[in-house]
């Protein structure tokens, strides 16, 4: 791919974190210089990870004290950032399970008043998760407090055992993980409950030798079990496997339901317009998008590229995180950047010249 340049046109960057910028904390060595860089020449730039589970103030002073510069909440697209517009005005007054380790308040904070993630929730319903009781003479009765209208992915589960059960629970009841799993009873009975996901990716580069799981493998998990409580009334993994090798026809079979969601974080449009909108909120008033030349840069094809050819960007692939590096994989995936780099200071330093 060749760079979509002019001379004209303002440089502006959505820069990926992890496996960018720093790897579980720790910066990468040219990123501090990089980061500086943008910064003494006034160039528009922000933060866009498929990481949560804060709110975007907390994360701009992690990354303002990480790399000695300031940073402002304005600059910084978390994975959950895009609900703030799609959801909260429509949901701020109903009840929504939250999924995500201590992303009750920030839920909270964004407006949704009565949010509670899955621990808070499952305090309240001792009987859907028993192994997690965790006061003496639990309640033997669940509260009533009125229906869940939705489940919103902030982050990776804390317990991706309770959370599955819980989440399944909730949506296979129509919200109400208290009555019938109308969903299993009754195939003409629609899904009532929204179900948001702000993760798509598998995987992600941690510190550790091989890719990490994160939330789109867990959203795997949950897809999976909800098509077999839906679609079979086995109790048994080997009895499932047997109906589902059996000879029975596929017009005598109970048919597979798909769980209905929503998606937001990189690379969706929703991600991209509100990292676009960040960045010409730091331009001056008359600027648009065809006034600039936006380049995304990250460690994952599938996400941090994926976005800037949806969106009609340019993208540096950085060799820090994720990427194994085959170059043949990219072509076959529709998934070439416009340049690979060693790492963000490369590329800044080859747009950015001293």
């Amino acid at each position: 791919m060749t760079d979509a340049t002019t001379e004209s046109k303002q440089l502006a960057f959505v820069l990926d974190i992890d496996g960018c910028l720093s790897r579980e904390g720790i910066p990468i060595p040219s990123a501090k210089a990089a980061l500086h860089r943008l910064r003494s020449t006034n160039t528009p730039f922000v933060f866009c990870t498929n990481g949560g589970g804060q709110l975007e103030s907390q994360r701009a002073e992690k990354l303002s004290k990480t790399f000695d510069l300031e940073v402002s909440p304005d600059q910084i697209i978390l994975s959950h950032t895009p609900l703030r517009e799609e959801v909260v005005e429509r949901l701020k007054d109903e009840r929504v399970l939250i999924v995500g380790e201590n992303c009750g308040p920030v839920a909270r904070a964004y407006g949704l008043a009565k949010a509670l993630e899955v621990r808070e929730f499952g305090k309240r319903h001792p009987s859907l998760f028993p192994r997690r009781r965790e006061v003496e003479n639990p309640p033997t009765l669940d509260d009533d407090d009125g229906p869940v209208k939705a489940v919103l992915f902030f982050e990776d589960p804390e317990d991706l055992g309770e959370a599955l059960q819980v989440v399944l629970d909730v949506i296979l009841t129509n919200g109400d993980p208290s009555g019938k799993r109308v969903l299993v009873e009754d195939s003409t009975v629609e899904q009532e409950v929204e179900v948001w996901f702000t993760n798509p990716d598998l995987v992600y580069s941690g510190l550790a030798t091989n890719p990490r799981l994160t939330q789109g493998s867990y959203r795997l998990c949950l897809e999976t079990l909800f098509q077999c409580a839906t679609s079979s009334t086995s109790t048994s993994y080997y009895s499932m496997q047997h109906s589902e090798s059996s000879t029975t026809s596929e017009q005598t079979r109970t048919p597979k339901r798909k769980l209905i969601s929503n998606t937001v974080g990189k690379p969706t449009p929703l991600t991209g317009r509100t990292a676009l909108n960040k960045i010409l909120s730091q331009c001056t008033n008359n600027t648009t998008e065809e006034d600039l030349e936006i380049w995304t840069v990250g460690d994952n094809p599938f996400s941090d590229v994926a976005l800037a050819l949806m969106m009609g960007w340019n993208a540096g692939l950085v060799k820090t995180g994720i990427w194994d590096g085959d170059v043949e994989s990219l072509e076959k995936e529709n998934a070439v950047p416009t340049r690979i780099v060693d790492d963000v200071g490369v590329l800044i330093g080859q747009l950015l010249p001293e």
